[in-house]
């Protein structure tokens, strides 16, 4: 029997009134009749979903109940180094932390997570994870799916390896150098779960890859055509049709489904490696799979099945939703480069695998007590980010950017909204041009780092400053 998917409570953060948030251990069921070890936040695997606003106050309460130390980083919130939750502001054993964060951003799909110095990997792998959303007069006046559980569905992607007694395996030292992959997926920290009673409409599916360091492509057992409506900032200019689609470590993507057929859809969670481990390329390997040329058959990770009698979101997608303004190139004041290396002794073949690689960035292990970078309050500056080997999501704290091009490539139709987040790889520059508004000091700085948690653990991290000229 199926399990049904998980829907996180949702806790409202629109009324200024404090959310209190206890970081705990606690056992889950994801296999029948195994209780497995996990953490949690108010439950006991993940966390709830913090409903927040526009232009109003959002006051958390976090106590941490565990007996090591936790920071929790609101990860694409626009608020200041004091209040985003880096590894400076790691809460002691039985403390509390109590940020009050001024939510000035568009409506967006964000989240939290465990940022502890050199303990994230394993701190989020047990669970101390869970959705941000954020809401707005503009997206509110659009007509789309906004049920939340019914209509608009938060689905956290991530993979985890169980032992014979259905414990969680974790074990960063013997990674590869591209970090600890799981073999299970798990959707809202559930397997293969049901959705039995989606409306015969659109469908909103807000994707979150909350996984440690996999890449997932995306797509739909009948390969169907769905639509992106928004990136790791908020919606995008217009709706992009697509049939597939990669997400890396990090990254948030809204999607429409259309189920007014009455037919049910069967989300495909794949593993990017493995699709394109002979490199002839994602999409000729992925058609190859789904019209069953290929030996392996794909398993749906989740199942939306309609209920006819629920009332069902038919109208059409807004041809327009956001207006983005892209900075002039005289406004664009300073440039700036990063190169990430993992380095092995020269070897990099990585033969002696991740616990013998060095992850650096600009040839820098993350040390809490160096700024690498001072960047002046709100001035646009264009980053350059490049790996020296192998594909890395890089993530900018306390802002969205607008990515200009992506490993030397132009910018793709559904990556041209607002991101937090943007791959690179060997191949060539990736690049995108970023503004600042929050102050960030030497005390509270803000992170840069790749979102593989195994490497952003083991130093490919670095931390700037935001300061008034």
């Amino acid at each position: 029997m199926p399990s049904r998917l998980p829907i996180p409570a949702l806790a409202d953060g629109t009324n200024s009134e404090p959310i209190d948030l206890q970081i705990r251990r606690g056992t889950q069921q994801f296999m029948p009749g195994v209780k497995t070890h996990t953490l949690g936040i108010n439950q006991s695997y993940l966390g709830p979903t913090i409903r927040t606003r526009r232009n109003s106050e959002l006051n958390l309460r976090y106590h941490n109940t565990l007996s090591e130390g936790v920071s929790i980083h609101g990860h694409g919130l626009h608020v200041p180094g004091d209040v985003d939750g880096g590894p400076q502001l790691e809460i002691a054993p039985g403390g509390v932390w109590q940020p009050s964060l001024s939510i000035v951003q568009p409506a967006a799909t964000c989240w939290y997570h465990s940022h502890t110095h050199g303990k994230t990997g394993e701190q989020v792998y047990n669970g101390l994870a869970g959705m941000i959303l954020i809401d707005d007069d503009e997206a509110g006046s659009m007509e789309l799916p906004n049920r939340y559980g019914i209509d608009d569905l938060p689905v956290i992607l991530q993979d985890r390896t169980f032992d014979g007694k259905g414990q969680f395996v974790y074990e960063p030292e013997n990674a590869d150098e591209d970090g600890w992959f799981g073999d299970t997926v798990l959707i809202n920290g559930a397997v293969a779960p049901v959705v039995a009673d989606v409306p015969a409409g659109k469908v909103r599916l807000r994707l979150l890859n909350g996984a440690n360091a996999r890449f997932y492509i995306v797509a739909f057992a009948d390969n169907r055509t769905f639509y992106k409506i928004a990136t790791d900032g908020g919606l995008l200019e217009a709706p992009v049709p697509l049939t597939t689609m990669e997400m890396s470590p990090g990254e948030r993507c809204e999607i429409i489904v259309d189920l007014s057929s009455g037919a049910p859809a069967e989300l495909l969670t794949l593993f990017e490696d493995e699709i394109d481990a002979d490199e002839e390329g994602i999409v000729s390997n992925l058609q190859a799979l789904l019209r069953g040329s290929d030996t392996r058959t794909p398993v749906a990770s989740l199942t939306l099945n309609v209920d006819q009698n629920l009332p069902a979101h038919t109208t059409p997608l807004p041809e327009k939703m956001s207006t983005i303004a892209r900075p002039q190139e005289h406004q664009i004041k300073n440039r700036r480069d990063f190169v990430l290396d993992m380095d092995n002794g020269g070897d990099h073949q990585g033969h002696g695998g991740h616990a013998h690689m060095d992850m650096t960035i600009n040839d820098a292990v993350m040390d809490m007590n160096v700024i690498n970078e001072r960047v002046k309050l709100g001035v646009w500056e264009r980053w350059r980010v490049r790996s020296n080997q192998g594909a890395h999501p890089f993530h900018v704290h306390g802002c969205s950017f607008l990515i200009e091009q992506m490993e030397g490539a132009a910018v793709t139709p559904d990556q041209q909204g607002w991101k937090d987040t943007i791959v690179l790889d060997d191949d060539d520059w990736s690049e995108f041009v970023v503004q600042f508004n929050h102050e960030a000091t030497e005390k509270h700085p803000y992170m840069y780092h790749c979102h593989i948690l195994e490497h952003e653990d083991r130093g490919m991290m670095g931390q700037f400053t935001v300061f008034r000229s």
